[in-house]
């Protein structure tokens, strides 16, 4: 019997598509749930969630350092595609994150 859970925003990490299924990486395990990744995006909200390549969606909190071709979530290293850089780019560069990015502590 398939079980319901509910997850929070705050608990996921990334997002990874599989064809008709998405991975859901948290901060204490994973989920698989046949769902089209489309479908997943458009319940995510926008301003919380960006995709960074065309299989992986990130919960822009969980960054914990980046480049201008890639960046780590969790401890691991994400390519971001050429195409989604200036997404990225405009959302470590806004003021609430950059305020949030610099005041977590160091360690």
């Amino acid at each position: 019997m398939l079980k319901k859970r509910r997850i929070l925003f705050a608990d996921i990490v990334y997002i990874e598509s599989k064809r008709a299924y998405i991975k859901i990486i948290t901060t204490k395990t994973a989920f698989l749930s046949k769902c089209l990744p489309i479908k997943m995006e458009a319940l995510l909200p926008a301003h919380l969630f960006k995709r960074v390549i065309a299989l992986l969606i990130i919960f822009i909190s969980q960054i914990e350092a980046y480049t201008a071709d890639a960046m780590e979530v969790n401890g691991v290293s994400i390519p971001v595609g050429r195409a989604y850089r200036s997404i990225i780019e405009t959302v470590v560069t806004t003021p609430l994150f950059t305020r949030w990015y610099f005041q977590r502590p160091i360690g």
